[in-house]
């Protein structure tokens, strides 16, 4: 009987390693706003709307966050094919807008359009009044009427300490930007 019983389990345990691992990493498609990307696996995804986002879909883990917010473009945000018009204007929306300093923009490719990378420090003040320093990272993409902002971001109380936050979530985070993919608007 005890053989019966540890032959079935080790016939299980074989059952198991031989199921092929599954080969496609599951992608977050949003059909509404014609985007999608790969979130990291085994982080948390929710998705809902916000005063700012038309939608919003962030994916958690721990102290590492990533998300993609589609809203509104504002008049007159990225109107040339000017990088360095285009990084000042992403500069002064942050600093006006965003309460950002320190900010650094570079033009970059995500789908093969062009994006344009800001990194910033804020200061944030939590429910208690403690002001923490804010690292965030931001990639901004307008197509059309909309602006597609990819967003991570830590906290910490020194720059080493944003350093010692952002570390762990950085791959991931990479992976999930260069898995964003805009669909074609369809023709009608």
């Amino acid at each position: 009987m005890r053989f019966a019983a540890l032959a079935a389990c080790l016939l299980a345990c074989l059952a198991a390693c031989s199921q092929p691992p599954d080969p496609s990493p599951k992608r977050y498609t949003d059909d509404t706003y014609l985007f999608s990307f790969i979130p990291p696996d085994g982080w948390k995804l929710t998705s809902h709307s916000t005063e700012a986002c038309l939608t919003s879909v962030e994916a958690v883990e721990g102290d590492c966050r990533f998300y993609v917010c589609v809203s509104e473009r504002p008049e007159d945000f990225l109107p040339t094919t000017s990088d360095f018009a285009n990084c000042e204007l992403v500069k002064t929306y942050v600093q006006e807008k965003l309460k950002g300093y320190n900010v650094r923009c570079r033009p970059s490719l995500i789908d093969g359009r062009r994006t344009y990378d800001a990194i910033y420090l804020r200061n944030v003040a939590d429910e208690a009044g403690t002001v923490r320093l804010q690292l965030v990272r931001q990639t901004f993409l307008a197509r059309g009427r909309l602006l597609y902002t990819l967003t991570s971001y830590s906290f910490g109380a020194s720059e080493q300490a944003l350093k010692d936050a952002s570390t762990p979530c950085d791959a991931p985070i990479v992976r999930a930007e260069a898995s964003f993919h805009l669909r074609p608007v369809p023709r009608h």
